[in-house]
This record gives structure tokens, sequence and C-alpha cells, in this order.
């Protein structure tokens, strides 16, 4: 029985595979993506993995399992997973305030803006704006961190990467470290994740993203990092979503159940801390979350009750593009017969 049940699993995985990697050829022949990752996964195991196209539009390099891929605001997960270890650590709490955490500018800060919250910065409800403009966006964290405080905050839910960029800037205050080397030390080392590089991609067989469908190797200025700006394999990705998973239900590896059960419960109807989040009958059931530097397009999405999940990367985030992840992510997560 345990061979005919291997033999059948085996036979299904094939299947799918056939599946995902005849739509993803569908998809860059109808509007000419020049690359695809995706990739399917339980909490033990990847399930599926295809790849396809080329570094470049105008290249012949192709991609590689051992690729790494700019995962845009997918990486605000990770920050805010990085904030909770700092909280079990007991180097702050969820309402620790920005005027506790910077005594030394609050002077500088608007009094509302004082009383802000890590909770708030990671669930996009403190009032910022959507992005640092102009002459702003080549500050140091700190220094932005200044300029959007200054600023009464508005109310209600507002999808912010400034937010992010503060949070980058607590983290930094507190370990007196880059955020960069935070995440390196503190999440991705204990995880086992050697991939992960900052801004985009390097080297000459390395993923371009394209603008318009021409490669490009740019990306938002650095202190953006906190936000969505780092790289990585689809592997290595695979191991920080399956913890994510594992830590729903208590087989974390970073922290606590109650933790992760904080960073994915949502705040505001459908947004928690770094997931978008999906509620049926007052239950967690789906995680979600996209990320772009308007040259690539990523979106991971994890299925709690499950316990399964599926990463689906491109080189190029043009809208006709985008509009395949459906169909791509259809074949790794089949309908239920």
């Amino acid at each position: 029985m345990k061979r005919l049940i291997y033999a059948l699993t085996l036979l299904t995985g094939t299947v799918t595979a056939e599946k995902t990697a005849k739509v993803i050829s569908k998809a860059r022949i109808a509007v000419n993506i020049p690359a695809v990752g995706a990739v399917a996964f339980d909490c033990e195991q990847i399930t599926a993995f295809e790849i396809a196209g080329t570094t470049r539009i105008d290249g012949s390099i192709a991609v590689k399992r051992n690729s790494v891929w700019h995962i845009g605001s997918d990486t605000k997960a990770m920050t805010a997973t990085l904030m909770a270890i700092l909280i079990e650590k007991k180097i702050l709490k969820w309402e620790t305030t920005m005027s506790e955490i910077f005594p030394k500018l609050v002077d500088d800060f608007h009094p509302n803006a004082r009383k802000t919250t890590i909770t708030q910065l990671l669930s996009h409800t403190a009032g910022l704006p959507a992005n640092p403009e102009g002459a702003q966006r080549m500050l140091s964290r700190r220094e932005v961190t200044i300029r959007g405080l200054a600023q009464k905050p508005s109310e209600g839910f507002l999808y912010s990467n400034f937010g992010y960029i503060i949070a980058g800037a607590v983290i930094e205050k507190l370990l007196d470290m880059t955020w960069e080397k935070a995440i390196q030390q503190h999440l991705f080392k204990p995880l086992g994740i050697k991939s992960v590089g900052f801004g985009p991609p390097k080297g000459a067989t390395a993923i371009h993203g394209h603008w318009k469908g021409k490669p490009m190797s740019h990306d938002n200025p650095p202190m953006y990092g906190p936000a969505g700006g780092l790289h990585l394999s689809l592997s290595d990705w695979v191991l920080f979503c399956q913890d994510q998973i594992k830590g729903h239900h208590g087989n974390g590896k970073l922290l606590t159940q109650a933790s992760y059960q904080k960073l994915h419960t949502p705040i505001e109807p459908n947004y928690g801390l770094g997931w978008g989040v999906k509620v049926e009958n007052g239950h967690i059931v789906q995680l979600q979350h996209d990320g772009s530097n308007t040259m690539w397009y990523a979106r991971a999405q994890l299925n709690l009750i499950e316990q399964k999940g599926y990463l689906i990367t491109m080189n190029t985030a043009e809208k006709k593009a985008v509009e395949w992840l459906p169909k791509i992510a259809k074949t790794l997560v089949p309908d239920p017969k």
C-alpha cells in the first residue's frame, strides 16, 4: 500500500509540473515575459519547482533553480518578523511609541506622531504617507524618520512603505547595526537562508528586472530595504514561508506561536503585520502578499489550514504579465475535487 501511495504521489506531482510548465510557456509567449519562477511547497518539502526563460529579454542565459529574484514588498513580512524577534527578546513592545524609541528627536515630531506605535508602523495604520517624496528619497532611514514623523498623521489604513522604512530605523537604533545586518543575523541565519542580497541582483548571470520591455538593474534607494529591497532564491524564500506556516501552528524556529499569530492577525479588515490576511468563519485561513519595484513582480500565498503554499516570481511587472499569476497559481494549487 505504501508503494502505491508513493507512486500516486509521484504521478500527481508530474502532472502538476507539466501543467505549470505549459501555462508558464503560454504566458511567456503571449505577453513577452523574460523569465518566470514558480514553486509549490508544504511544511516539509518543495512539491513543485518550475523555472523558464532568460535573465534578460535580449539575452540567452537561462535562469536557474538557484537564481535569485527581487521580491519587493514581500520583504515586509520579514521585517515584521524581525521586529517580533526583538519584542520576544524584550528589547521593545508592540505598543512602544516613537517618542520612547527616539527621545532625543521627539521635539522634531508632530505631537500626534509621537504616539505612533510599532504595531501601527507595521499594519499601515500610522497615518504616514505612502512613500517619501522628492529629495527625501535620498536621505538616510533616520533622517527620513524625522521628516515622516514631523507630519500630522492621517487616520485609517494607508499602505505605506514609509512606515516600514521607519521600522527599519527603529531596528537600527535599538541594535546599533544596520537593518541589513540585523535581518541576516537574527532571521536569515537561524533559518539557514544564505542567498539573500540587498537591492537588485548583480553579476553577469544575474536576473534583470524589466521596464517597458528593457532590461534594468535598478532599484529604489537603499533606505527602502525594510519595505521592499532584497533578493533571494526561491528555495530560500520557501524556508521563510514554511517557518511562518509552522510557527502559526506552534512549530516555528524563530518565535513563539503567539508571536506568529500576532503577525498573522488582521489589524484592519484584511491586513496584519507584513501580510494580507484572509479570515473565514473567525479563523485565519490564508496569508498573501505581492511585491514589486515596478521591474519585478512576486507573489507569496500561504494556506494555513492545509499548511502549504506557493511562490511566483517574474522579472517584469507589466500589467498583462501580472494577469497571468492566477492562471499559474491554479496549476500549483489545483481546485479540490
